[in-house]
């Protein structure tokens, strides 16, 4: 790794902990994301533990990865939403979280991502899953979809699975949140 990868490395992961420290204490980011991540509970492997959350000026949330380790940024932005997306940007980064210790090599990806058909992709899930050229946005927004109980048609599913998207238990039928938490 190039001493300039390490450095911004570093000063991602510094903003992580500054973040952390931050928010701590802030009991709305401590409600979104206990109620966000209850939403998700028992239907996926694993939920991450800390949430870094970025001021409401960065409306950007993302995942990245430093040194091995995933960190999700999520912006204070989401916190006034409407209730139907409130928590779309956490469950797309987890997307992304969950993904990345199981996501295929790039290149195979890309190859993969050449045969998909794009007009599809943006009509069934939506124009940002279509934003990169190797399916990893596609792969965050069906995950999105999913936790919030979306049905896909095989075509979408058997891309996703190829791409090998995070596995979710259905929420049912219908979505119903657990008790207390709407969406």
């Amino acid at each position: 790794m190039k001493i300039s990868s390490r450095l911004i490395a570093l000063k991602y992961k510094c903003a992580y902990n500054s973040l952390l420290y931050i928010n701590r204490n802030n009991p709305k980011t401590r409600q979104y994301q206990e109620e966000g991540l209850k939403l998700l509970e028992g239907r996926v492997e694993r939920l991450p533990d800390k949430i870094a959350f970025r001021p409401k000026f960065i409306t950007q949330s993302s995942c990245v990865k430093i040194f091995d380790k995933l960190y999700l940024f999520i912006s204070k932005a989401n916190l006034k939403k409407p209730a139907e997306e409130k928590y779309d940007a956490l469950f797309h980064e987890i997307g992304h979280w969950l993904h990345f210790p199981q996501m295929p090599p790039v290149s195979e990806c890309i190859e993969i991502w050449k045969g998909a058909d794009i007009a599809k992709i943006e009509k069934e899930v939506s124009t940002r899953a279509i934003a990169k050229n190797d399916g990893r946005e596609f792969i965050a927004e069906v995950f999105k979809g999913l936790a919030k109980g979306k049905k896909f048609d095989d075509y979408i599913m058997n891309l996703y699975r190829s791409l090998k998207g995070p596995k979710i238990k259905p929420a049912g039928n219908a979505y119903s949140s657990p008790k207390g938490v709407s969406l």
